[in-house]
Order: C-alpha cells, then sequence, then structure tokens
C-alpha cells in the first residue's frame, strides 16, 4: 500500500511539474498594441522593480492573458515607460 501511496504522490508531483513548464512556454499575441511607437514585449522575464534610471508607468497587467504587453518609452531621453494590455483587434 505504501509503494502505491508513494508512486501516487511521484506521478502528481511530475504532472504539476510539467503542466506549469507547459503554461510557461510562450503563445503568440491575441492582439496589437495602439498604433505608434508603441512595442510588443512578454510579460514573462519582465521585471518591474530595481530599474534606477527610469521609471514605469501605466497598467503591466496581461488582460487578455496571451503574455504579451505593450510598452513605450516617452519623456526625456525615454527614461518613462508606459505599459498597457496589447487589446487592439489584429
Amino acid at each position: 500500500m505504501n509503494k502505491v501511496l508513494m508512486v501516487m504522490v511521484i506521478v502528481l508531483l511530475l504532472s504539476v511539474s510539467i503542466i506549469s513548464l507547459a503554461a510557461a512556454e510562450p503563445s503568440d499575441p491575441i492582439g496589437d498594441c495602439p498604433p505608434g511607437a508603441w512595442h510588443l514585449h512578454m510579460m514573462s522575464g519582465h521585471n518591474h522593480t530595481g530599474h534606477g534610471d527610469h521609471h514605469h508607468v501605466g497598467n503591466d497587467r496581461d488582460f487578455n492573458g496571451d503574455g504579451w504587453i505593450c510598452g513605450k518609452h516617452v519623456g526625456l531621453n525615454g527614461k518613462v515607460h508606459v505599459h498597457t494590455d496589447n487589446n487592439i483587434p489584429n
């Protein structure tokens, strides 16, 4: 009985790790950015802390869940980064 329980726990842990890896893979963007100097960038690996030389403003939430947001550098020397979701239809 203990062996069966141990095997079930191992299978459960492996399945959770595989699911999290699959969810972390980037997908194609669902929407586009507003016209102008906006650019798409992925949410994963995007760190908004520790940027002493510039500021992040706007909304950096991924409302459509595709893993992408839009960014635009504004202000003197582009030191202000404005964010919005990529919700403009393609």
